[in-house]
């Protein structure tokens, strides 16, 4: 087998959809490839000259007995990646993970090139521990990405949908978010930055620390806690909001206060992967409440239409709202 070939199973691992007969023939690879286990010594040699060899190759047995044992079927919810649980460990682990993939997979000339990605599909989570220790919640349909040289001088990720972060004190290293036009730069707090592709704004919301915003079009804002930034048509505008509507999806509850419906169905859109339409009217109606993102969306719609004047229609892929007449 070629180099091409493991590195789609290796996709199909993280994806979460590889079959048992294809982790076999991985863990054979993994377990039986002289070459993969002399590269992976000298990796550990240079990550910290001082780890203890014993740990080292029970690290790797680790990696191999996990690859074995992945084998249960996939769950809904949060889906978390699968790491070492030791967050001292980590630090070093996942470099070396990631020098794997980018050294013996692909050619050496695209390896500062090669981003890892992290993904959360439609109705679903992902939760990662970043090397430098920072822990990410993704939402549904939401992308993660940084290089490998992430903390090098820079601890920089960039975002596509949204995510939850909760970052790891480093004042030597900054923490930066890159979401199109606007950079997040950090070094230690914890905010929500929704940034999904075809969304006409971004909304950092900062629940404890500091942030600096910065736009391409040099703009700059500093947020404290409660502080949410938008920035749309190249302009930005700060207000103060009760940061749990906005992190609460972390838990799997959808909480709003006086929110435009249009608002409503567009999150709910996100969140579970149906196409919404509504018609004129819907945006002007407003409502407050806490939604169980848990329930099927036609349970939620039809809570809503229990308490609002509006009417859900099913047909195909789309869902049809419209306002009672």
């Amino acid at each position: 087998m070629d180099k091409i070939h493991y590195k789609e199973l290796i996709e199909k691992y993280f994806e979460g959809n590889i079959t048992d007969t294809e982790i076999k023939e991985l863990s054979d690879w993994i377990k039986n490839d002289r070459q993969l286990q002399n590269w992976w010594e000298q990796e550990f040699t240079k990550s910290d000259a001082a780890i203890d060899p014993i740990l080292r190759d029970k690290l790797f047995a680790r990696i191999k007995e996990g690859t074995l044992k992945h084998t249960s079927p996939r769950t809904k919810g949060v889906r978390t990646l699968p790491m070492t649980p030791w967050r001292w460990v980590a630090a070093i682990l996942l470099p070396v993970c990631i020098a794997f993939f980018t050294y013996y997979l692909i050619d050496s000339s695209q390896m500062t090139s090669a981003p890892f990605i992290v993904k959360a599909d439609k109705g679903d989570k992902a939760t990662v521990e970043l090397p430098d220790g920072t822990n990410v919640v993704l939402n549904s349909a939401s992308q993660l990405s940084y290089l490998n040289n992430f903390g090098e001088k820079v601890r920089r990720v960039q975002l596509n949908g949204e995510a939850y972060f909760k970052v790891a004190p480093d004042e030597k290293h900054a923490f930066i978010v890159q979401v199109g036009d606007l950079e997040v730069k950090v070094l230690g707090t914890s905010f929500n930055v929704s940034a999904y592709e075809g969304d006409s704004n971004t909304a950092v919301v900062l629940v404890s620390g500091k942030v600096n915003i910065h736009t391409k079009n040099n703009l700059e804002a500093t947020l404290a806690p409660s502080d949410m930034l938008c920035f749309e048509s190249g302009k930005i505008s700060q207000s103060k909001v009760n940061t749990e509507n906005y992190t609460s999806w972390r838990y799997g509850t959808y909480m709003f206060d006086n929110e435009e419906f249009s608002n409503i169905l567009n999150k709910l859109s996100k969140y579970y992967g149906r196409k919404i339409v509504w018609t004129k009217g819907v945006e002007k109606l407003h409502g407050s409440g806490t939604l169980n993102l848990k329930d099927d969306i036609f349970k939620l719609l039809k809570g809503l239409e229990a308490v609002a004047p509006i009417t859900f229609t099913p047909k195909s892929d789309e869902i049809f709202v419209d306002v009672k007449p």
